[in-house]
């Protein structure tokens, strides 16, 4: 880890044009973001793909967000978040160009619910970017 950046998913260029950070970056993680930032699974695939851009042939992605969830609460404000199923995010990564290496979902225990969101359960992605053939 060199450093955090600022970036917005939603755009072509995440880190902004020109961007002062080496890349194609070895690894990238992110988590809880992609599903809580996309208003649709469209607008998730294509973040995912955007942020894709940022990774080199082979580079690995960390994913980690929640399942089926589709708000939460951020103090007084209710957040709208795209709900996602285990397929979508496997068929997500899979169009992004990634062989999914690994893909483990956690279904939320009702005593774990607090009413804070209504998430069902979590995954965790690693996905390896494919190679470029030549």
């Amino acid at each position: 880890m060199k450093r955090v950046l600022p970036i917005d998913v939603h755009k072509p260029q995440p880190l902004g044009t020109p961007s002062l950070v080496p890349l194609p970056a070895d690894a990238l993680v992110s988590a809880f973001c992609l599903e809580a930032v996309s208003p649709d699974l469209t607008s998730f695939q294509r973040a995912l793909h955007h942020i894709t851009t940022l990774l080199r042939p082979g580079g690995h992605l960390l994913l980690i967000g929640a399942l089926e969830e589709s708000w939460y609460l951020a103090g007084e404000a209710r957040l709208s978040v795209v709900p996602v199923s285990e397929e979508e995010v496997r068929e997500a990564l899979v169009l992004g160009g990634y062989e999914v290496r690994e893909l483990r979902t956690y279904i939320m225990p009702a005593h774990l619910c607090t009413g804070v969101d209504d998430v069902k359960g979590i995954f965790f992605a690693w996905a390896q970017k494919m190679e470029v053939q030549v």
